[in-house]
């Protein structure tokens, strides 16, 4: 009997506290209770890269959001951050729209960039969010020779925010970014063991996609900018023929190597893209050649999965090898190795 009386004790305290936990939530409206958390927040992602994992707490520097009304497109609200902040794992920006449905533009990487500029950072629109890369002026070319630190892009739109007054309404919205500045190592290396010096060649690459308008598109005003290295570095390595190999009496070849470094902006599929070698003692071109077509086909040996603007656009660094013969020419027959791949291209006097 004693055991039948605890057993009801214990149920009915069970149901008492039950009722008081429902009866204290945010539902019940009372003036000593807090209201429901609510509030619409931002997570930044960067795994828009071939590896397709999350870089955004070790690349991206710098934050800046804009939120635009979507029904009068006036923008709302403006956030930023920068430093160690974005650094830990689960950074979030909390923002303090109240409901509304908004669309979002993000730039990262302009806090300190001394290479990118933003048009305004109090836009009426979105439209006016545009970044310039800024240049200098020689010989009438619009000339870039800096090593760009990461500039990226992110935009999200029909965010759609309701509050409900009794329950929690906290959302996170996921922001993806793109990055949209690239590294490219060209490379040229002697086939016979004569001799190259950097200042023997100049190399440039040649590219209108300097101007990026607020949906991360090349503007079609973007001029024409010649891109140079920003640094040379001279190497030599000694190597024996493959005609050779395992003929005691003949020598080794050594080669020379020139490693040209260049930044250049976003990169897009039929882009008028063209990277030139100078002979300098005579001022003859010896390699001219559309760069980011070589880079689409090099595309296809290991990232089918990706089409082809994705492919640009998840890859910032590229690399292309060239070998010269003894007259400081194009060896074409040896091919192009771009990212490791080789490549033969045509072989006419076009090239």
């Amino acid at each position: 009997m004693l055991i039948h009386n605890l057993s009801d004790k214990v149920r009915f305290m069970t149901f008492a506290c039950l009722t008081g936990v429902a009866l204290s939530g945010c539902s019940i409206i009372e003036d000593d209770l807090e209201p429901c958390p609510a509030g619409l927040q931002l997570q930044f992602v960067f795994d828009y890269n071939l590896l397709q994992a999350d870089a955004f707490a070790s690349q991206v520097k710098s934050v800046n959001v804009w939120a635009f009304d979507k029904s009068s497109g006036a923008c709302v609200w403006s956030g930023s951050e920068s430093g160690d902040a974005l650094a830990r794992p689960g950074y979030i920006m909390v923002t303090p729209l109240p409901e509304g449905t908004y669309d979002f533009v993000v730039w990262g990487g302009l806090h300190d960039n001394a290479d990118f500029e933003l048009a305004t950072y109090a836009p009426v629109s979105k439209q006016e969010l545009e970044v310039k890369l800024k240049t200098s002026s020689s010989d009438g070319l619009n000339i870039s020779s800096s090593h760009f630190k990461g500039l990226f892009h992110g935009y999200v739109q029909d965010v759609n925010y309701e509050v409900d007054p009794q329950a929690p309404s906290v959302r996170t919205v996921t922001v993806p970014l793109i990055k949209d500045t690239n590294d490219i190592a060209v490379m040229l290396q002697n086939i016979n063991g004569h001799s190259l010096n950097a200042d023997d060649f100049t190399v440039k690459f040649s590219y209108a996609d300097s101007w990026l308008a607020w949906d991360n598109s090349v503007m079609s005003a973007s001029p024409l900018v010649t891109y140079t290295p920003w640094s040379s570095l001279y190497g030599q390595t000694t190597v024996t023929p493959l005609s050779k190999a395992g003929d005691e009496d003949d020598d080794n070849v050594a080669r020379t190597t020139l490693l040209y470094e260049i930044s250049v902006s976003r990169l897009i599929k039929g882009g008028d893209a063209y990277l030139d070698v100078i002979r300098n003692d005579d001022n003859k071109t010896i390699i001219h050649v559309p760069l980011i077509e070589f880079f689409l086909l090099e595309k296809g040996n290991r990232y089918n999965q990706f089409g082809e603007q994705e492919y640009l656009d998840r890859r910032d660094d590229y690399s292309a090898l060239f070998f010269l013969n003894d007259q400081s020419d194009w060896y074409v027959a040896g091919g192009i190795y771009i990212n490791n791949w080789v490549i033969v291209p045509p072989q006419t006097d076009n090239i």
